[in-house]
C-alpha cells in the first residue's frame, strides 16, 4: 500500500484535500470516487518530493546578483563593527541569505570558519560569487584587524556597481519602449490593415510597384513572422552565448571602442571601473602593483584590459604610473596629470577617489547624452517605417480610384 495526495471536489463543489492508502494509482483513483468526490489532482509522495527536489536544484542554481552580494557585506561590516566575532557574525548573516545557491555557500564559509580556515581562504572557495578584488581586500582587512572596515568598503563599491547598472538600464527603458511601439505597429498594420486592402487591388491587372512591394512584404511577414520572432528571440541569446568564446568576445570589444558612439561611452564605463577599483583597493591598504592587477581585471573590455596590463608591467619594472597610463592612452590626458602630481605627493588614494567622483559625473553626462539623442532618433526612424507604410496604402488607394492630383 502506498500513500496518495490527492485534491478532490465533493458534491456541494467544495475542494477538499487529503491522503489515501492504495495499491496504484487506479485504485487511489476509485476509492476517491468512492467517497463521492470527483479527484482533480492525484500524485505520491515520492512525485512529490521528486518535483520540489527538481525545484530546489533549479533555484540553487541560480547565481546571486550584486544585491545579494552587496548586502551580505553591509551586513558583515555592521555586525564586527558592533564587536561580534566572525564567526558569529556569518552565522547570522547566513540566516538573513534568500538566495540559495549563495546561502550554501555563505554556510560552508561559516563552517569553514569556525574549523580555524582563514576568511580570505574560505572566500577563495567560491570565485563565481566573490571575484579576487573582494578576496584581497577581505585578506588585507583580516591581516590589518580591519575586517570590519573592509567589508564596509566592499559594500560600498557593490552598491555603486548597482546603482551604475540600475541607471543604466532606466535610461534605456523610454528607447525600448518606443522600439517596442513601433514593432507592435508593424505587427498590427502587416496582421490587420494591409490583409484588409489587398481585396480592393484583386481585380487589377496591373499594380503600382510600391503597392506590390507591400502587399508582397506583407504576405512574407505574416507567413513567416513566428520564424522571425524566433530570430529576435534566439540571436542576441544566441551572441551571449557566442561572446564566451575568446576571439568572437576580442572582435566584439573591438567594435565597442571603433563605433563612434559607442566608443564614447565604452571609454567612459571602462574609465569608471578601472578609478573606483583603484580608489577602494588603495584606501583598503592594498599596494600599488597589486591594485593595478586587481583594477585592470574589473575592465571589461579585453582589448583595453591588454593595453592596462602593458601599464602595470612598466609599473613593475620601476617606472612612474603617470608615464605607464599616458602610453596606454586609457585615461583622458588631464587626468595623467592629476596622477603625476599624487605619486609627487604620496596621495594617490586621494586622487583616485577625486577622480571616480569626476568620472561617475562624466559618465551620467554621457549616458544622458546619448539617451537623449536616441529617444528622437528611435521616434524618427518609428514615424519613418509607420509613415511610409500609411502612405503607401493612401496612394495604393488613389490609384484604385484613378484620382491624379
Amino acid at each position: 500500500m502506498q500513500q496518495y495526495n490527492y485534491t478532490a471536489y465533493d458534491s456541494s463543489g467544495v475542494r477538499r484535500q487529503g491522503e489515501i492508502s492504495a495499491v496504484n494509482l487506479a485504485s487511489a483513483q476509485s476509492k476517491i470516487k468512492e467517497l463521492g468526490l470527483v479527484p482533480i489532482k492525484l500524485e505520491s509522495p515520492s512525485a512529490l518530493e521528486t518535483r520540489i527536489s527538481l525545484q530546489f536544484r533549479i533555484f540553487q542554481r541560480i547565481k546571486p546578483g550584486l544585491s545579494d552580494v552587496e548586502f551580505f557585506s553591509s551586513q558583515m561590516s555592521l555586525l564586527l563593527k558592533n564587536g561580534i566575532r566572525v564567526d558569529k557574525a556569518l552565522g547570522t548573516t547566513v540566516k538573513t541569505i534568500r538566495n540559495l545557491k549563495f546561502k550554501r555557500a555563505a554556510t560552508q564559509i561559516h563552517n569553514d570558519i569556525r574549523s580555524g580556515l582563514p576568511l580570505s581562504r574560505a572566500l577563495e572557495k567560491f570565485p563565481d560569487i566573490f571575484d579576487p578584488m573582494y578576496i584581497s581586500i577581505a585578506s588585507i582587512g583580516e591581516a590589518t584587524g580591519k575586517l570590519a572596515d573592509a567589508f564596509g568598503q566592499i559594500a560600498l563599491s557593490l552598491a555603486f556597481r548597482k546603482n551604475l547598472r540600475a541607471k543604466t538600464q532606466q535610461a534605456l527603458i523610454y528607447p525600448a519602449v518606443i522600439f517596442m511601439v513601433c514593432v507592435m505597429s508593424i505587427v498590427f498594420i502587416f496582421n490587420f490593415v494591409v490583409p484588409k486592402f489587398e481585396v480592393l487591388f484583386a481585380g487589377m491587372k496591373s499594380l503600382p510597384v510600391y503597392t506590390s512591394i507591400l502587399l508582397t512584404a506583407s504576405r512574407y511577414f505574416t507567413q513567416y513572422q513566428w520564424w522571425i520572432l524566433a530570430l529576435v528571440v534566439g540571436i542576441p541569446l544566441w551572441l551571449r552565448q557566442m561572446k564566451r568564446i575568446y576571439f568572437i568576445r576580442v572582435a566584439v570589444d573591438m567594435l565597442l571602442i571603433k563605433i563612434p558612439v559607442l566608443r564614447y561611452l565604452s571609454y567612459a564605463l571602462e574609465n569608471l571601473r578601472f578609478v573606483s577599483s583603484m580608489a577602494i583597493l588603495l584606501k583598503s591598504g592594498v599596494l600599488l602593483v597589486d591594485a593595478l592587477n586587481y583594477a585592470i581585471r574589473s575592465v571589461g573590455n579585453h582589448r583595453l584590459q591588454k593595453q592596462l596590463q602593458s601599464a602595470r608591467d612598466d609599473v613593475r619594472q620601476g617606472k612612474k604610473l603617470s608615464e605607464s597610463l599616458a602610453r596606454t592612452g586609457f585615461l583622458p590626458d588631464i587626468y595623467i596629470g592629476v596622477i603625476e602630481v599624487g605619486e609627487q605627493t604620496g596621495n594617490l588614494m586621494e586622487i583616485f577617489t577625486d577622480m571616480e567622483n569626476r568620472f561617475k559625473d562624466n559618465y551620467e553626462q554621457r549616458l544622458n547624452g546619448m539617451i537623449t539623442l536616441l529617444e528622437p532618433v528611435m521616434i524618427l526612424v518609428m514615424g519613418l517605417i509607420v509613415g511610409s507604410v500609411v502612405v503607401v496604402m493612401l496612394l495604393s488607394i488613389v490609384s484604385v480610384n484613378d484620382i491624379n492630383f
